[in-house]
């Protein structure tokens, strides 16, 4: 059931009887990032459809419909993404012991997350939550456990490397998302998107239990240590806190717009807030790698594992310095194009993106870092980071967008982005024993890796045609 561990305890990672050779840590982060661009491609068509087919209320309706569940998701899976992918990375936790804990567990938070986030629709139905109903409601909280079960099942692909696995299931609830709210907003406009996102959320999740019950059939799944969930609970509400302010900080601001100024004025700021967080697609990749590898390095029993694991650290820190810097100047060309592609009415978002893009910079920096020290056995770190930077920033949205409205919403993202990522950045140094010259700047060999990988997408395009 859990608590004494098995004696099968030795990482999986761990080269030799115990476990395959780890596999290649940039194509991990290649695979996390096709995953992740292809999502945000997802919910960008979904935003467009929206706007063509009922307007800026509607982008405003799907924008808060899809933050409600990813919000509540977040708060109810109390950091359970990230402990199972440490654990079942460091051979703690076999697959299929995880999985036979994590899917009921799944279920079970979902339904306690839906009721609890019902009840606090009926508290802001009439300022935050305005423009949503309560069929609206319901629709979105009975899909939460099917969103928990996409959400966390990632991890278990995750900490096993099968990183193809991984970017299938990232992709697969957005992807039915994309399909199935265009189809409702056709058949009942506004309402009809929320009811098709959440439908989208339903089948995105029973695909990946379904895969997941089907690994964890297999003999290999088997192979593992039984820490269990309460273990993996405890793991995980350490980081919980950290996790909820990635997200949360991302969109209070939504709601808070809402209760103060239009859905169709929050529709529009939605924009900008999605395509400046595609800025997170490299680095978000990145930490997400990382984060288990560090734990498999701090795993082994081996003198050189904590230089290596250091070395690796710092290098994954580079590597974040320069995805954030070619993304964000990717994304300030991409802004220009908003009115032609969602219509004239969004012309604002680019003055709202342009604000928000240095804080995207900086905080893709610092997500690499925590996921550095995470996995290094520091997730009380990772709590210290949101418990500073979740209530400052919440106060901080409350006193500046009732007078200055979406702009105030912007530069106080931007603000708390960058002061996550400095205190990110301090409690990264003090467990990393780097220079900050190896960690944050970029070398030659940095930018040849990049390059060899460009290599190799080449020939093996020309070895298949």
């Amino acid at each position: 059931m859990g608590g004494a561990p098995a004696t099968t305890t030795s990482p999986p990672l761990k080269e030799g009887p115990a476990g395959p050779k780890p596999r290649d840590l940039g194509t991990g982060a290649l695979l996390a990032s096709a995953s992740l661009a292809v999502s945000y491609i997802a919910i960008g068509i979904t935003s467009i459809a929206a706007a063509r087919i009922v307007g800026a209320n509607g982008t405003g309706v799907v924008a808060l419909s899809n933050q409600i569940v990813l919000i509540t998701v977040f708060v109810a899976g109390i950091g359970l993404r990230t402990s199972v992918a440490a654990m079942v990375g460091a051979g703690q936790w076999s697959v299929r012991g995880a999985v036979h804990r994590i899917i009921p567990a799944a279920v079970a938070l979902g339904v306690v997350g839906g009721v609890a986030g019902y009840g606090l629709y009926l508290l802001l139905r009439d300022s935050a939550l305005r423009g949503f109903s309560d069929s609206m409601a319901i629709a979105l909280m009975v899909c939460l456990p099917f969103a928990l079960l996409w959400w966390i099942i990632a991890a278990v692909a995750l900490g096993r490397e099968r990183y193809e696995a991984y970017a299938l299931i990232t992709i697969s609830a957005p992807a039915m998302v994309m399909v199935f709210s265009p189809i409702g907003a056709f058949a009942d406009g506004a309402a009809g998107a929320a009811y098709g996102l959440a439908a989208g959320y339903v089948v995105g999740g029973s695909i990946c239990a379904a895969w997941a019950v089907l690994l964890a059939s297999r003999p290999e799944s088997a192979v593992g240590g039984d820490q269990g969930l309460p273990r993996a609970i405890s793991n995980g509400v350490r980081s919980w806190v950290n996790d909820l302010f990635q997200i949360v900080n991302l969109r209070p601001d939504l709601f808070i717009l809402n209760a103060y100024s239009t859905t169709a004025a929050t529709g529009i700021y939605s924009v900008s807030v999605s395509i400046t967080s595609a800025g997170f697609i490299l680095s978000q990749s990145l930490a997400t790698v990382v984060l288990p590898r560090s734990a498999a390095l701090r795993g082994l029993d081996t003198a050189e594992s904590p230089v290596i694991s250091e070395r690796a650290a710092a290098a994954a820190v580079r590597h974040a310095v320069l995805v954030s810097l070619a993304a964000v100047a990717a994304l300030a060309v991409i802004l220009l194009f908003v009115p032609l592609v969602w219509g004239g009415d969004f012309r604002r978002a680019i003055h709202y993106g342009l604000i928000l893009l240095p804080g995207v910079a900086v905080l893709g920096v610092g997500r690499v870092m925590v996921a550095s020290f995470t996995g290094r056995g520091h997730p009380h770190y990772a709590l210290a980071v949101g418990l500073l930077s979740f209530p400052a920033t919440m106060v901080a949205y409350l006193l500046v967008i009732p007078d200055y409205g979406t702009t105030g919403a912007a530069v106080v993202t931007s603000l708390s982005y960058a002061a996550a990522a400095l205190l990110a950045a301090v409690l990264f140094f003090r467990t990393i024993h780097t220079s900050r010259r190896e960690a944050l700047m970029p070398t030659r060999a940095d930018v040849r890796d990049y390059e060899n990988y460009a290599r190799r997408l080449r020939s093996l395009r020309t070895s298949r045609s």
